[in-house]
């Protein structure tokens, strides 16, 4: 029987793929300029990331053992989007409206968590190919990423066997 974060994996796996395509991307991929993709991606990202904290923090608080006040890093794409002169926008407050269970929250936090991964990733691209670009966001737990990715994985592990999985798996799509 696959991980509760396997599960996870193959159910988002074709929602990942289509995050991947999108300009800042393309502009890697074919050499063009970084600065307006990167501006524009972040832009986008940052509705999302402050509803999403949000909802996670109403929701689990630390009762679940996530230590979600250390996972929140709204504050860093504030502050990289600053630093490009650019004003985070209003945000749809009923974006998450169907997280609306601690269970649910999990699965939401999968994603937040998951995308730590790639940002790692993606920063140390940005920081070689556009070193004047703010990575703060995309950095992560820096070094330490793929550590605080197994300890939230073995946290995510024990719903693996409960009618809660099920209620997780929903938050992450």
């Amino acid at each position: 029987m696959p991980s509760l974060q396997q599960t996870l994996a193959d159910t988002t796996r074709s929602l990942h793929n289509r995050i991947e395509d999108n300009p800042l991307m393309h502009a890697m991929h074919n050499g063009d300029s970084l600065e307006h993709p990167y501006r524009w991606i972040l832009s986008k990202l940052y509705p999302f990331a402050k509803e999403s904290e949000e909802k996670i923090s109403a929701l689990l608080g630390d009762q679940e053992g996530f230590d979600i006040a250390r996972r929140r890093r709204i504050h860093l794409l504030h502050d990289d989007l600053a630093d490009l002169g650019l004003t985070p926008a209003l945000y749809d407050t009923t974006l998450f409206d169907v997280i609306n269970t601690p269970t649910k929250a999990i699965g939401l936090l999968y994603v937040l968590e998951g995308s730590r991964k790639g940002g790692e990733f993606l920063s140390a691209l940005l920081q070689k190919k556009a070193p004047h670009l703010p990575v703060r966001y995309l950095v992560g737990y820096g070094a330490a990423t793929g550590i605080e990715w197994e300890q939230f994985c073995l946290l995510l592990e024990r719903y693996a066997h409960t009618p809660m999985q099920h209620d997780i798996i929903a938050g992450a799509l």
